[in-house]
Order: C-alpha cells, then sequence, then structure tokens
C-alpha cells in the first residue's frame, strides 16, 4: 500500500515561533450532508487560509465550548484558543488568538477544565535549542490564560507528544502521552510507548508506563476519558511500524489495576489512528477515529465511529462520517477528531482537521438529531464548602450516641460539651436529564456492613436540582471509620447514566471508642492509665473542676461528671479496642 507523509504519524515538524501573533476569526458556518444521515458537515469553523490542525474541545462548566488546536500564524505554529457560546438557535465563537507566546515549536493540544473553573491546556513543546520535545500547560481562570509555561513532563532524551487529558467526577485530573526514545535529530530506533500521571489537588504523582518498553508494537495517541462511572478508559492506537497497520484498542483503570488492552477496531490493512473517546448524555460511549483508506495510488483519511451501550464491553459495527473525496488535485484528508457532548444544543460535536480546498483548517462533525429525550439524575459537588465533596457532613469525628458532659474544658473555656448522636448529612440531586423524574434518595453506612439511615422520594423537574438533609443516628453503631455511600435512582435510567446518581465515599466519619480520652481512634494504656488516675475526680462548675478531670473528660460517657466506675469499667473493657 502507497502511504504519503500525513498529519497524524511521527512528530510533526514545526517552524520556531517569532514575532507577534495574528489572530484568526472562528465562526460557524452552515452545515451540509455528511457521510452518514446521522451526522452533518459543519464549517469550517475556522476559515482562514493557514494551517489549522490538532483541535481539541472540552464543554466548560457554563455550557460554552472550548477548543484549542494547532495553526500557522505568518511562518511560525503556534496554539490557538477560541470559545463557543450556544444562543438558543446557534452557535457563536469568538475570535482565537495565539495562547503560546514564547520561541521554539508547538503542537498537539489538550484542553480540559477542573471542577473549579480552572481551564488547563496541555500541549507539546520543543523549545527553542532544546533536542526534543516535552510536555509543558498555561492555565486560566478568569478569561486570560497565564504566560507562564510550566513543565509536566520530567526532561529526558525522549520526545514527550501527543497529550490527553481528563478529569474524574473527584477531580482528579488524568494526563496520558506517547513516549519515543528518538531525539530531535532522529537518532535511534523509534519505539513509542504510552505513559501517565495524575493531578489530585496541587500535587503531581509520578511518571507510570501504560504500556511496556519491551512491547515490539507502537502504543501511542491516547484519548483518555473519565465516565459516569469514574473509571478511566484510555483508546490509544497500536501496531506494527515496520507494518504501518494500526488499530484502536482501549485499557481501563478500575481504582486499583489497569486492564490489558481490548481491540476495538479490527481492520488488518491500513491505519486506524487519533482515537476520541467520549460518553453522551445517554451514557452511550463514542468512539471516533481516522482512518487512511486505499484509493487507487493514493490515499485519503475519513472519520470513522463506533458506539456502545454497555461501557465499553461490546460496540457497534463502525459507521463512516466523512466521504472519500479525491480530486484531480489529490484526495481530501479528515483528521483529529476531538469529539463533546454539548449540554446547551443537546448534540454530539466531532472537530476535525481537512483540507478541502488546499490547506487543513477545522471543521465539524454534529448529530443531525440531538441525544434527547433522554433519562438522568446525578449527585453533584457540595459547593458551600472550598474543597470538593459530593457528601457534606457536619462532622467527620463523634462517639457513637454523642456524649454530654455538664462541664468541660473545650475550645480554651470551661463549657458543657454536648456532642449529639446525630450526624448530619447533606447531598445535591440535580435531574440532567428531559423529564420531571420521581427520584428515590437512599443513604447507607458502610463498614464491614451496610445499613440504610436515610431514604427520601422526591419529584425533581429537568434542570432543577434540590438538597436533600439527612440524619444519622450512631446510637448503636460500633465504633469505627465509616463510609458512606448515596445512591439516586429513577424508575427509568440507562446502564450507563445510572453511575452518576451513585456516590460511594470511604472513611467520612469516625466513631471514636468510648474510653478513647486522646482521640486516636484506639483505647490504649495511656487512655486507661488516665481514666484510673482522675477517678472520683469531678468538674460540677467552673471553679471547682479538677485538672485531673479535664485530662479525662472526654472518657465521663455517663455525664456524671465525675470520673466514676461506670466510666472506668468502659474505658478497661475497650482496652485495646483500634479503630
Amino acid at each position: 500500500m502507497s502511504v504519503r507523509p500525513t498529519l497524524t504519524i511521527g512528530i510533526l515538524t514545526i517552524l520556531s515561533m517569532s514575532g507577534l501573533v495574528n489572530i484568526l476569526e472562528v465562526h460557524a458556518q452552515p452545515c451540509s450532508a455528511s457521510q452518514s444521515p446521522a451526522w452533518r458537515i459543519c464549517g469550517p469553523i475556522e476559515s482562514s487560509g493557514t494551517l489549522n490542525i490538532q483541535p481539541s474541545i472540552v464543554q466548560a462548566s457554563d455550557g460554552t465550548l472550548n477548543m484549542a488546536w494547532t495553526s500557522r500564524a505568518g511562518s511560525n505554529n503556534v496554539i490557538f484558543y477560541a470559545s463557543g457560546g450556544w444562543n438558543g438557535t446557534g452557535w457563536s465563537w469568538s475570535p482565537g488568538g495565539s495562547i503560546t507566546s514564547s520561541g521554539g515549536k508547538n503542537q498537539n493540544p489538550s484542553i480540559i477544565q477542573l471542577p473549579n473553573g480552572t481551564l488547563y491546556m496541555f500541549w507539546s513543546y520543543k523549545p527553542t535549542g532544546s533536542p526534543n520535545y516535552q510536555l509543558y500547560y498555561v492555565k486560566q481562570n478568569g478569561g486570560l490564560f497565564s504566560k507562564a509555561y510550566t513543565r509536566v513532563t520530567a526532561p529526558a532524551i525522549m520526545n514527550d507528544t501527543l497529550p490527553s487529558a481528563a478529569v474524574g467526577r473527584d477531580g482528579t485530573l488524568w494526563l496520558t502521552w506517547t513516549r519515543d526514545n528518538t531525539t530531535g535529530l532522529g537518532t535511534g530506533k523509534i519505539m513509542r510507548q504510552l505513559w501517565y500521571k495524575t493531578l489530585k489537588g496541587n500535587f503531581w504523582s509520578t511518571e507510570q508506563p501504560l504500556t511496556s518498553a519491551n512491547d515490539i508494537n507502537w502504543n501511542f495517541q491516547p484519548s483518555v476519558m473519565v465516565g459516569k462511572d469514574n473509571i478511566v478508559r484510555v483508546a490509544f492506537s497500536k501496531g506494527l511500524s515496520s507494518s504501518n497497520i494500526f488499530d484502536i484498542y482501549d485499557i481501563t483503570y478500575n481504582g486499583s489495576v489497569w486492564t490489558a488492552p481490548f481491540q476495538i477496531t479490527t481492520q488488518t490493512t491500513t491505519t486506524d489512528s487519533n482515537p476520541s473517546l467520549m460518553q453522551d448524555r445517554n451514557g452511550t460511549f463514542w468512539l471516533f477515529w481516522s482512518r487512511n483508506v486505499q484509493v487507487s495510488n493514493n490515499t485519503a483519511y475519513t472519520i470513522y465511529s463506533k458506539s456502545s451501550t454497555n461501557p465499553g464491553s461490546t460496540w457497534t459495527s463502525e459507521t463512516a462520517l466523512t466521504a472519500i473525496n479525491c480530486p484531480s488535485s489529490g484526495c481530501v484528508d479528515n483528521e483529529n477528531p476531538a469529539a463533546v457532548q454539548s449540554s446547551r444544543d443537546k448534540n454530539i460535536w466531532v472537530f476535525y482537521a481537512s483540507n478541502p480546498v488546499s490547506a487543513f483548517n477545522i471543521y465539524g462533525l454534529q448529530t443531525t438529531s440531538p441525544i434527547a429525550p433522554v433519562h438522568d439524575v446525578a449527585i453533584v459537588p457540595y459547593t458551600t464548602v472550598p474543597l470538593l465533596t459530593y457528601i457534606f457532613t457536619n462532622t467527620s469525628q463523634l462517639y457513637p450516641g454523642g456524649l454530654h458532659v455538664p462541664y468541660g474544658w473545650v475550645n480554651g473555656r470551661y463549657s458543657p460539651i454536648d456532642q449529639s448522636a446525630l450526624v448530619n448529612v447533606i447531598v445535591i440531586v440535580q435531574n440532567t436529564g428531559d423529564f420531571n423524574e420521581t427520584v428515590t434518595l437512599k443513604l447507607y453506612a458502610t463498614n464491614t456492613t451496610i445499613t440504610l439511615f436515610g431514604t427520601s422520594v422526591f419529584q425533581l423537574s429537568p434542570g432543577a436540582e434540590t438538597s436533600q438533609s439527612f440524619n444519622w443516628n450512631t446510637n448503636g453503631f460500633k465504633p469505627a471509620r465509616y463510609g458512606i455511600t448515596v445512591n439516586a435512582s429513577i424508575p427509568i435510567e440507562t446502564s450507563g447514566n445510572k453511575p452518576d446518581g451513585i456516590v460511594i465515599a470511604s472513611n467520612l466519619v469516625h466513631l471514636l471508642p468510648p474510653g478513647d480520652v486522646d482521640q486516636d481512634g484506639s483505647v490504649t494504656i495511656t487512655d486507661v492509665t488516665v481514666v484510673f488516675s482522675a477517678y472520683n475526680f469531678t468538674c460540677f462548675s467552673s471553679t471547682t473542676c479538677s485538672p485531673q478531670f479535664m485530662a479525662a473528660q472526654w472518657a465521663d460517657v455517663d455525664g456524671g461528671p465525675i470520673i466514676d466506675i461506670v466510666d472506668a469499667t468502659v474505658a478497661a473493657h475497650n482496652f485495646n479496642t483500634v479503630t
């Protein structure tokens, strides 16, 4: 098979950036039929005559579509950014502009948004004078991207390219990329493999390989997605470089281990590349990719798709979304698909690079029918507190059944200790679907056993959300660390949509063993010694409160206020209890 150079395989050669960057107008154009009746082609979204390739897309929390792509402004390749807003009948795109400002070579952007609203744009950057590419990022919060570049992969003799980023429901940022062992001079045998790292809070994990360095196949061009079930999935292109035959595979991470690669496309003659993996608002998984198709003595890249309604266990037959078009001037290529589900027009959009005239520009494939109507309710973050949480509790530590001491020493002053037996739990439920729903919300305390402690049934209209409050009575519960599981269910919901109505949080509430004076979760010889040393000491008022009582006040389980035989017996009974 004859293969011509394309944008898809290998490291893109990019000119060094110098001078000012021109701003390109990014706008929507009328749509026309595609190869599939379920899709139509819109654009070019970017209509400049310069090179525009490698789009990356994310829907922000405000519903706007945010796109980054590689563009050539004059003689320079830079990363451009634009946002699109829905006005109720159509999309309006802002002017695009460069968000890379330093000299060097830029390619392969990947844009995502954290739950706090911050946009991160990762890309592959080769600084002036550097022998190889590495991954960097800039970020935006409040309208402008930072000018400072932050390197995110370690210095090495290998090229790091083709980043793909996604954010899970728990706020973890997952970054995957391709690493190969060729230098900027092209020396050495090229072996491309997948790597990843995560960002939790403000801390990056160490780099980890996703595929083995001993694999004779190339494993590259990753697309990472975190589904509604919070399971991480990575689609990628895999095959032998010597044969130039590549198929699309995926691997998943369930929180502890990565699965073996699962083959999704099965052709045996050509190149399937640049996958884009996403989940729509009905819970269906979609995979889009480019295929290099032989046309006489030429080839053409076209966009294909598959879908799965049973989170990736089986996939539909493939569908070509763009037609093969080979005029006398050469075949049109359609490459670099980047897919997103819009909550505004409820369509799937697949942005891609195409060259129907001469230079590559950005186009969009849009579903001809919106992904609607759907049934879906979700547990959404509790935004009153700064840290991302789906289950809010008014306390994280107490004694089972609470504790009442008429006088104690609390927060530097004499005050009654009045610890309730109740843990207040608040969750927020949103109807993200299109139907009025009857929602059943259940809350469970989980340890070695699962105990239902709250149920609520209520109506919720499309788009509405409600805050639900429950009191968990800890009387009778054994001292231990407890998690809380929340399940919001409706009569009709797809298997792909059900997981976003479920939240499982571990170690939310610590029930301390009675007699645990120092509240470290265990009753040790230290606690028992303090209790017995305080035996018969009292605290009937702020002027008569003995220091021995204050040292043992958390062991006054019967609220005497005296450390008596009851308290000593409880402490002795719970000796060596560890939670």
